[in-house]
């Protein structure tokens, strides 16, 4: 194991001497430049002026005022703050600049031998909006950006997701994999927590994912190593979607519609006004998302006399809708006061109906019998959920900078579902032509109501010139009922009986109680964040099938660190630490037996324990212009790894329970380029390595499976012209291992091509899904006594037509100085 580290280490530390010869060779000085004095600094802070956020990686150029040559220069950190250093006396001028806003130039700053520091303050950046003919021009940003703590992808400028889901954008994203039926794994784990605008969502993992529309957000945040101020839940990080808002005064909105080849249908609606005293906000979504697949799967039950084979083959019609309402309302009740509501309510659902061809074989010690035998599986479901949430944020700021602050949230969510499902079998001939024997009809009804409350308080203090201390307090408190009838169906009185087999009601009750406290530093171009947070949880199960209590008190620990060190002008190297947790939730934790299927049935286990993640990131990042390359290594260790068990009983059903019966380790590197190549063409690609190894004990037999896994993907963007491009992408993922299976490796590719109209208020994209028609998803599971492969296949090449209309009617302050767009001030010596 640590042999393997080391080599892994020794890897990565060969790549950053690589990049750390290649960087940028000290900035040449012009001869009217004396030698810089080692004690003369220029420090200060740029803001995005529209929402009054520190920005970070904006570019910082001093110029010598004598003839515009280049002395020195950097980038801000994540508090949008900057140091120059080792200036002579002189007189200078700063530009401070970031890509799609305009330049803020300062005149006149004088430093002299009795003035060795000087701090300009607060830099405004303003985002760049050009009338060019009547048309607004709006400087683009870049589809993937790398921050210090997360990878931030801006989802307008992903056309192959245009009338999708927050799924189809992060299907094209470094460290996310998502399979053929939308499922979403971060790094290989689909443990990880989804936030919306930083706060809980009414759906949970991939099931929020899908439900939130990609033309609603305004980028998302891939979080692998998150501090102790955050949520621990989650082995692989966070996903945190941001939503569009108004940032500009007036009023403006949004609306988009879509429509494909498999009728499926979408639309949504924002609208915004704001004003120096509030921000309101309107929305209203809708979709009716269709998924048609083919799915082939065989099975071998082995006993001492014979082995009994099943192959099944058919299709699988899948059908996701739902709508929603939201609303939000901010109150600027001062300068450094504001008053924020969020609401929503709405109804989603997942229909399904399955037709599935069986043929039964049995062989005696090597001789078939010749007696086949033909079903008919038929399966319809119809789950349906409403839910509404609501929160109140309160945020107040100590000084102008909104550096000393105190915030506060509560939260509120209610949701209630219904499941209905029917499964039957009945008897076929050989062409699969039905007959009137019913191996199986039953029909389960399932009953849920859940609610969650939220509170957390966070203080935020600057100690000193770069210092930060953060600290709160949270709370989490979960409450669930479950009911679940089990009925079959009597041919004899034509009626539905109850089975109080599988018929039982579950209560389930969770408070978590945190405290954190984080601080942060920078001494020169090193800057390191510290944090430690405890967590206390008590949770209680009870069971009327069982009429036993199943309680937990816990209380953990949750350190973690994050570092930065400045190498060269724009080379950066970063490294993190956090400890995370993966608690199991009711349907694992439910005792009592739950009917899959006539061959399956799924056993809950109250005694699981939590998984534990110890999480390590290393990462190294040149910039060039407005390219990157970045390489990301990890080390993930997890203990209590919680697996699907299967077993088959004697009487021939196939029983699955979850068991924490190993633990894994997974260490690997992730290599990015974002290349602007030339004016039409721009490629962003990425490639996954990873080395996974599982070792546990699973039904008394010791297991030890490994496997080096990979992934790619290429997004490659062709402007024909300001208004019209064209959008590529391909990804591959590699096989894996499982506790008691491997997955195979699969590939899919998508074509897009999007075209601007009406000075660009209406985008029209036309996207082509899986134009190979490779998509798959395949593997197998095996046991002791029994073997089974599966293989699901989507519906190729389907085709979308995605519209936007955007409303527009923003009140702007137009008053610039400098015919390039750059901001220009006069520097007074005691500020602008």
């Amino acid at each position: 194991m640590y042999k393997k580290r080391i080599l892994w280490l020794g890897f990565l530390a060969l790549v950053f001497l690589h990049l750390q010869a290649i960087a940028d060779t000290p900035l040449k000085r012009s001869d009217p430049t004396p030698t810089p004095s080692p004690k003369s600094v220029i420090k200060g802070k740029v803001v995005e002026k529209d929402s009054n956020t520190p920005m970070e990686y904006a570019n910082i150029s001093i110029y010598n005022s004598a003839d515009s040559s280049l002395v020195s220069g950097g980038i801000t950190n994540p508090q949008g703050e900057f140091t120059l250093e080792k200036l002579n006396s002189g007189t200078y001028y700063v530009e401070a600049n970031f890509i799609g806003f305009n330049k803020t130039r300062i005149n006149n700053i004088r430093i002299g031998t009795d003035r060795k520091e000087i701090n300009l303050g607060v830099i405004y950046l303003e985002a760049s909006r050009q009338q060019i003919t009547g048309i607004e021009v709006v400087a683009e940003k870049a589809r993937v950006e790398y921050k210090v703590d997360k990878k931030v992808i801006n989802v307008s400028q992903d056309i192959n997701a245009a009338g999708g889901t927050a799924v189809d954008v992060l299907e094209n994203t470094p460290s996310v994999q998502v399979d053929i039926e939308g499922n979403v794994t971060l790094r290989g784990s689909s443990s990880f927590t989804v936030f919306i605008d930083g706060r809980p969502t009414a759906l949970s993992g991939s099931d929020a994912l899908q439900q939130i529309p990609a033309s609603a957000l305004e980028n998302i945040e891939i979080i692998t190593n998150p501090s102790a101020k955050y949520d621990p839940d989650g082995m692989a990080g966070i996903i945190n979607l941001v939503m569009k808002k108004n940032v500009l005064s007036g009023f403006d909105g949004i609306v988009n519609a879509s429509a494909s080849s498999n009728e499926s249908r979408s639309m949504d609606l924002t609208l915004n006004h704001k004003n120096k005293k509030r921000q309101l906000t309107f929305g209203f979504d809708t979709d009716n998302r269709l998924f048609n697949s083919d799915q082939e799967s065989t099975r071998e039950t082995f006993y001492d006399d014979r082995t009994e084979y099943m192959t099944s083959n058919g299709e699988r019609n899948f059908n996701r809708h739902g709508f929603k309402f939201k609303g939000g309302l901010d109150l600027y009740l001062t300068d450094k006061t504001t008053l924020g509501f969020v609401a929503n309510a709405g109804k989603y659902g997942f229909d399904s109906s399955t037709d599935i061809n069986n043929i039964y074989q049995t062989i005696y010690n090597g001789q078939t019998t010749g007696d086949n035998r033909y079903t008919v599986e038929l399966e319809e479901s119809d789950r349906n959920r409403k839910f509404v949430d609501a929160s109140v944020n309160f945020l107040h700021k100590y000084n102008a900078e909104g550096t000393h602050k105190l915030e506060g949230m509560f939260y509120f969510r209610n949701r209630t579902g219904d499941d209905l499902e029917f499964q039957s079998e009945v008897q076929a001939n050989e062409n699969f032509v039905r007959g009137s024997i019913y191996d199986l009809q039953v029909r389960t009804t399932e009953g849920e109501e859940s609610q969650d409350y939220r509170a957390k308080l966070d203080y935020t203090k600057p100690l000193g010139e770069t210092g930060k201390l953060e600290a709160g307090y949270q709370s989490r408190i979960r409450r669930e009922t479950e009911d679940y009838l089990f009925e079959n169906f009597d041919t004899d009185i034509q009626e539905w009986i109850n089975n109080p087999d599988f018929t039982s009601s579950m209560d389930f009750k969770r408070d978590i109680h945190a405290i954190y406290s984080t601080y942060s530093n920078k001494i020169g171009r090193f800057e390191a964040m510290g944090g430690l947070r405890g967590e206390y949880t008590n949770r209680e199960i009870k069971h009327t099938g069982t009429n036993m209590n199943y309680k937990l008190d816990r209380f953990d620990w949750f350190p973690s660190l994050h570092t930065s060190y400045e190498i060269f002008i724009n080379t950066q190297l970063m490294a993190s630490y956090s400890r995370r947790i993966d608690r199991p939730g009711g349907r694992d934790l439910d005792p009592f037996p739950s009917y899959l299927n006539q061959y399956t049935i799924r056993i809950g286990n109250p005694d699981l324990k939590p998984e534990y993640t110890n999480s390590f990131d290393l990462s190294v990042m040149q910039r060039f212009g407005k390219s990157f390359i970045s390489l990301d290594g990890f080390y993930r260790e997890t203990s209590n790894v919680i697996s699907r068990i299967s077993e088959l009983g004697d009487d021939g059903i196939l029983y699955q329970t979850s068991a924490n019966v190993s633990q894994d380790k997974s260490t690997g590197a992730e290599l990015m380029l974002n290349l602007d190549l030339t004016k039409w063409l721009l490629l962003n690609t990425s490639l996954s390595v990873y080395n996974y190894k599982l070792q546990g004990e699973v039904l008394g037999e010791y297991i030890d499976k490994e496997s080096t896994n990979f992934d790619g993907r290429m997004n490659a963007t062709v402007k024909f012209s300001s208004t019209a491009r064209m959008q590529l992408m391909g990804m591959y993922r590699g096989p894996s291992v499982s506790a008691q299976g491997d997955q195979k490796g699969s590939f899919y590719s998508n074509i897009s091509y999007r075209q601007e109209f009406m000075n660009r208020k209406l985008t029209a994209t036309v996207s082509v899904q899986d134009i190979l028609g490779t998509a798959s998803w395949k593997g197998n599971s095996n046991g002791t006594s029994f073997n089974s492969t599966y293989n699901f296949k989507h519906e190729p090449r389907v085709i979308q037509l995605a519209l936007s209309f955007k409303i527009n009617n923003y009140k702007m302050d137009n008053g610039r100085s400098g015919s390039d767009d750059t901001n220009e001030i006069e520097f007074d010596q005691g500020g602008f």
